[in-house]
């Protein structure tokens, strides 16, 4: 993908620290082989190649992936499969196969599985793209232009077809750029939103030249057709918009470093952000539920928007000190295989990060429910047994928190053990975009395709969360889901922390008490 896209890749992270300490590249790869023919850069790659290389890839699936068949039917796996490989008729780019494949991956439904590019990747010369002079905001298979460089357009236009293309087509070929737990669609629709993934599927699926020939239905009603050409991405904005200071007259703790913890005066209330989680985080968590308890803070908000995971340790640190009682943070952990590090695959995977598989979690050799159980290494800790809350400034108030479809993996694990453990919590936001019941994780291995270099993120492990009712294919479910309007995304309006005051504002007023 291009450099935007490759942000995006870099926002999905491991779900342990295992996981994240191990980003070599493997020794393994193979140059792509240069095909003949008109191919000057010999950068294209023959479709032979590309069909060893996609039947490698469905190979590994089929065998070792945790998320093969859980969510996707393997006949309809198959059929995909077979239609992708007889598409493979004519040479292509390494970009031109990364979105030709790209279905497949999408299609496992499992968020930690994301295409790379080798590490060998140039741009080929054919490969143009251009820069939209808009960018959009995605929901409920519709597009509305948010920030734009063009006087044709306004903001909370909505785009009703490009090209003659109508804008739900564009949205479903975007959304197989990339790959998400389950059925879920918040983060999808972050992604062709916030990580223009819109304007990816225009330039690598339809590989649209501007100018660009669009028919929008304005705010008042009424449908137009305009015209507009590509523009730099530093040209201003055509209708800026003043941005909104959504903390005005909060005060903010000195002491909470990178994690923000703030007040709202006179109010015992308080807003965490608690982002993906890093080493320091339980340092900072020891000061600001000290803080919380000094203050007498009887309204808490977590905001768990944006947090794509990290060690699940750290989560763990973060629900000791908001659990009703003990807890446990993972429900189960297994692997389709007895070891996913020792099978004849084993030749196209990274060994420096199956040597770390074997630092974190110990296969058990039981098999239960046609899966084989894992233990994690008694170093990394017991997150399958119970984990006490914490003896000093344990939290007891109202609980809020706020989620959206970037809140994945052991964040989302984080969502689904608050569910569990927190009578009191509600939840104010979007679908988690990691799922209710779990994630394929643990340790991301890299997947080499031999012949074109491509590096697949691939997990060996499944780990179950904690909910006991959890929803097959859906994320956690806010309790109040909040949309968000063009408006609010190019003034950074938030909704969200505003529905929660509104919440424990309404709740404080019902117990007859004062909220400013």
């Amino acid at each position: 993908m291009k450099t935007k896209t490759t942000t995006a890749l870099l926002f999905i992270v491991m779900l342990c620290a295992a996981s994240a300490s191990c980003n070599n590249q493997s020794g393994n790869k193979q140059p792509a082989e240069k095909t003949p023919g008109g191919d000057t850069t010999r950068q294209l790659l023959s479709a032979k190649d590309m069909k060893e290389d996609l039947s490698l890839l469905f190979t590994a699936f089929k065998a070792l992936h945790p998320a093969y068949g859980l969510y996707t039917q393997e006949d309809s796996m198959t059929s995909l499969y077979r239609r992708i490989t007889s598409s493979l008729q004519q040479p292509m780019s390494e970009d031109g196969f990364m979105t030709a494949i790209s279905p497949l991956v999408s299609v496992l439904k499992c968020g930690h599985t994301q295409i790379k590019h080798s590490s060998h990747y140039k741009r080929y010369p054919g490969d143009n793209t251009f820069h939209l002079p808009f960018k959009v905001l995605v929901q409920d298979n519709r597009a509305w232009v948010t920030h734009h460089q063009e006087k044709a357009l306004h903001t909370g236009d909505e785009l009703l077809w490009v090209n003659d293309v109508p804008v739900a087509d564009i949205i479903q070929h975007g959304s197989d750029l990339y790959a998400m737990d389950g059925n879920n669609r918040t983060f999808k629709e972050l992604f062709l939103s916030e990580y223009d993934g819109f304007e990816d599927a225009c330039n690598k699926y339809y590989k649209w030249a501007p100018p660009y020939h669009i028919r929008v239905r304005t705010k008042d009603g009424s449908v137009k057709n305009v015209t507009v050409d590509t523009v730099s991405a530093q040209t201003p904005l055509a209708e800026p918009m003043k941005e909104i200071d959504n903390y005005e007259g909060w005060t903010t703790s000195a002491k909470t470093e990178y994690l923000p913890l703030r007040y709202l005066p006179n109010a015992a209330v308080a807003c965490f952000e608690v982002h993906t989680y890093q080493y320091g985080d339980t340092v900072i968590f020891q000061k600001v539920f000290r803080e919380i308890k000094e203050k007498g803070i009887r309204n808490l908000i977590i905001d768990l928007r944006h947090n794509t995971g990290g060690d699940i340790r750290i989560a763990a640190k973060l629900l000791t000190y908001l659990a009703d009682a003990p807890f446990q943070m993972i429900g189960n952990v297994w692997a389709r295989v007895p070891d996913p590090t020792k099978t004849t695959l084993e030749r196209y995977f990274d060994p420096e990060i199956s040597g770390s598989f074997s630092q974190s979690f110990q296969p058990t050799g039981t098999k239960k429910e046609g899966h084989y159980l894992v233990a994690f290494q008694p170093v990394f800790g017991d997150l399958m047994g119970s984990t006490p809350i914490a003896t000093n400034d344990h939290y007891t108030g109202n609980l809020f928190i706020l989620t959206d479809g970037a809140t994945f993996s052991s964040g989302a694990h984080t969502a689904a053990a608050i569910k569990q453990n927190c009578h009191n919590a509600i939840f104010i936001g979007r679908e988690t975009g990691g799922g209710s019941e779990g994630c394929s994780g643990g340790t991301i291995q890299h997947l080499t395709l031999p012949r074109s270099g491509i590096q697949i993120d691939f997990p060996l492990l499944r780990l179950v969360s904690v909910l006991k009712h959890p929803v097959k294919g859906q994320g956690i479910v806010p309790d109040k889901t909040i949309r968000y309007t063009p408006a609010d995304i190019v003034t950074h309006n938030d909704p969200d922390l505003k529905a929660a005051l509104h919440v424990i504002h309404g709740s404080a007023l019902s117990a007859g008490k004062s909220v400013h």
